[in-house]
């Protein structure tokens, strides 16, 4: 009788092991988890820091007329009335 009650304490142990661990609430999933949570937080960070430096470019454009005219130069190759512009061509 010792040794059927053993047995059952036994198995009752290593059944709830096996949930504590694997089980959907489980050990392995809490790490998964965590894993996926750190991601999106490195993501999160890496977003929030372009999102600064979007808002401070847009900032920059409304009070200030030389970030546009440097911006209207580079992009749309803007030149002053006066002003020479030459354009160096590398031969191949």
């Amino acid at each position: 009788m010792a040794r059927l009650l053993l047995a059952f304490f036994i198995c009752a142990i290593g059944y709830q092991s096996y949930h504590l661990y694997f089980g959907e609430q489980g050990v392995k999933r809490q790490e998964e988890l965590a894993k996926q949570v750190a991601y999106q937080e490195r993501i999160n960070q890496r977003l929030k820091q372009r999102n600064q430096a979007l808002r401070a470019q847009v900032e920059n454009l409304r009070l200030g007329e030389e970030a546009v005219e440097e911006r209207v130069r580079s992009e749309l190759q803007y030149i002053k009335d006066g002003e020479v512009f030459y354009r160096m061509v590398n031969k191949k």
